[in-house]
């Protein structure tokens, strides 16, 4: 039987290759299972991470799909536990506060597309429907975001009431409202369609604009008022 170099040095050897390819050459030099499996060697210490790291790869795809995950989720897989858990999902905030550093000191939301990285990192791989509200000034610059609904897996509650109380708070002259498809699809429904009318004429009755209405997945997005995939 061959023998490989990784197999003569062991997990501890094996991590040393990996960090030295990715100070050398960067990520690209990595495969996807090979960056988390690096990455999971400061969560997961003294254990060979790369099952691990290619289980996850093979359930959900992607590093950003597994961070997304909810800890019921990733609990199942074998070899990661609570601290893991916690581990990556502090990995998923700081990723999500860097998109809402870029997001907010952008000079203007100029359209959809503006903000749907940071709202799919927010949003996109939830299991229950949320609505999500992004106020904006006169120059069209965020001033505020925040959650204003929670519901179930297909279903959220929304109360205009909720949605103008940040936005008189704040000052704010208009609002993006987001909210998600958890089963993966973003079409709008006709309940959707009507809330967007409503709220359209409630926030206008108090000099505040609804500029949009964007329906997120993990990949994709809809633009109500376009009407359009973005």
């Amino acid at each position: 039987m061959q023998v490989n170099a990784d197999q003569k040095l062991g997990p501890a050897g094996h991590r040393q290759r990996l960090r030295e390819r990715f100070a050398k050459s960067g990520r690209s030099a990595l495969a996807d299972y090979e960056l988390l499996e690096l990455l999971l060697t400061y969560g997961i210490p003294r254990i060979d991470t790369k099952p691990i790291a290619k289980d996850l790869i093979q359930q959900f795809g992607t590093i950003l799909g597994i961070i997304q995950q909810p800890e019921s989720r990733l609990l199942q897989v074998n070899g990661i536990g609570r601290q893991t858990v916690f581990f990556l999902k502090v990995i998923h905030g700081c990723l999500t506060r860097c998109m809402e550093a870029e997001v907010e000191t952008q000079p203007s939301i100029a359209g959809p597309e503006d903000i749907f990285a940071f709202i799919r990192m927010h949003l996109g791989m939830r299991q229950n429907e949320y609505v999500y509200a992004l106020y904006l000034d006169n120059a069209n610059h965020i001033v505020h975001h925040c959650e204003v609904a929670a519901g179930t897996v297909d279903k959220s509650s929304l109360y205009p009431r909720e949605v103008l109380k940040p936005a008189l708070i704040h000052n704010a002259t208009g609002v993006v409202l987001v909210h998600n498809h958890p089963a993966g699809q973003p079409v709008p429904s006709e309940e959707d369609l009507t809330i967007t009318r409503e709220l359209e004429k409630v926030t206008a009755s108090v000099g505040v604009k609804l500029v949009d209405h964007l329906i997120v997945t993990r990949t994709q997005a809809f633009s109500i008022k376009a009407g359009k995939l973005i």
